[in-house]
């Protein structure tokens, strides 16, 4: 059975125990995945990483795969399998040093995805606190036009992600399991409302392949190069969120950002080890715009817009400069939440709140926790 270049790599990716890293390593001995497969395991033995057992299986690839079933079992299920071979395989990814060699993908991800791309991380067991400032977080910043990443499991991530359908915008599901089942099944209705034109489902993994104790840290890195900033939401101090911001921060230069809790919380203990060890402790959406200098200001406040059809911009509407140092001299003063600078300045909530709102896009003010602001 002859096979082309895609689906000798698919071939690699099914045989169990083999992996990304040590698929790399095949390639590299013998520049080309047809070439892997025809060797006899006596020379795939001398492969860095390809021990006698992973060897015999190579060579054997005919007795545990089938990669025209496979093929057969993705279009069944509407998933499209992307090689690292293909041009159209996300170029976030291709600076890992592990990148996926086959990637499973059910909906459309876009190569924009990544210019503004946050992931929502956080632990299953998500508190009501938690999941309510991951759904808020992931709503905003996807108005803002940020994409949503995070891995379809319970508690945070399904926040994050029904956040960011909430601001009609884009998130992408890294699941930790094959595209032929959804888990959690319970996400089942999340699923299909994220590859209806609002992102993907996507895996490294065989269609069948269930989810086992390796999937989610394996899953976890691919989150980590795909985002430009992790915001970990809530997490104890052992959480698979950790691991996904260690990760982002360690390899790939990302931003970690961390949601505080309670201090005698449990659940946030991991988030405060974060801070503590130098995430940006973040307490609304706006400060993680500001921090990357994703500047545009939310799609669903129109208070910047004069006409109907106007595209959502805030910096074309500066603050006049007189206005300006009226509110900063009124925050200086002591006036630092909205009521009381409306009682100083003689403005009402409406007309104060898009001058508030610009000033922080500006970097001249700071949101404060309890509704306060700061002069920068």
């Amino acid at each position: 059975m002859e096979l082309s270049p895609r689906e000798a790599l698919i071939t690699l990716n099914l045989i169990p125990g083999l992996g990304s890293v040590r698929i790399q390593s095949l390639l590299e001995f013998f520049g080309s995945a047809e070439l892997a497969l025809a060797a006899p395991a006596q020379i795939l033995e001398q492969v860095p990483r390809i021990g006698a057992r992973l060897a015999r299986a190579i060579a054997g690839w005919r007795d545990c795969t089938n990669v025209h079933a496979e093929l057969a079992c993705a279009a069944e299920h509407g998933v499209r399998i992307v090689t690292i071979l293909d041009a159209d395989y996300p170029a976030a990814l291709r600076r890992m040093g592990d990148p996926p060699i086959a990637l499973y993908m059910r909906g459309e991800y876009l190569q924009t995805d990544a210019d503004r791309s946050v992931a929502i991380v956080g632990t299953r067991a998500a508190t009501p606190y938690g999941m309510t400032l991951a759904r808020r977080f992931g709503r905003e910043l996807a108005d803002a036009g940020c994409t949503i990443i995070s891995g379809l499991a319970r508690g945070i991530d399904t926040a994050g992600h029904w956040g960011a359908l909430d601001a009609g915008g884009r998130t992408l599901a890294v699941m930790g399991c094959g595209l032929a089942t959804i888990f959690p099944q319970e996400n089942e209705e999340l699923a299909e409302r994220i590859c209806h034109g609002h992102g993907a489902l996507v895996s490294e993994f065989p269609m069948t392949m269930r989810p086992g104790r390796t999937t989610f840290p394996q899953r976890n890195r691919i989150v980590a190069a795909w985002s430009k900033a992790v915001l970990v939401a809530e997490a104890p101090a052992r959480s698979g969120a950790l691991h996904t911001a260690g990760i982002a921060a360690d390899y790939y230069g990302c931003s970690v950002f961390a949601i505080p809790g309670q201090a005698d919380r449990p659940a946030s203990a991991g988030c405060h080890a974060l801070i503590r060890d130098g995430a940006i402790l973040c307490t609304c959406p706006q400060e993680l715009l500001l921090d990357m200098q994703w500047r545009n200001g939310p799609r669903q406040l129109e208070l910047f817009e004069t006409e109907s059809d106007a595209e959502p911009t805030i910096s074309r509407h500066p603050v006049d400069c007189a206005d300006k140092v009226a509110i900063l001299a009124a925050i200086a003063a002591g006036h630092d939440t909205l009521d009381a600078l409306c009682c100083a300045l003689g403005q009402n909530a409406m007309q104060l709140t898009p001058q508030l709102m610009r000033l922080q896009i500006e970097r001249a003010l700071l949101p404060l926790p309890g509704g306060r602001y700061s002069c920068c």
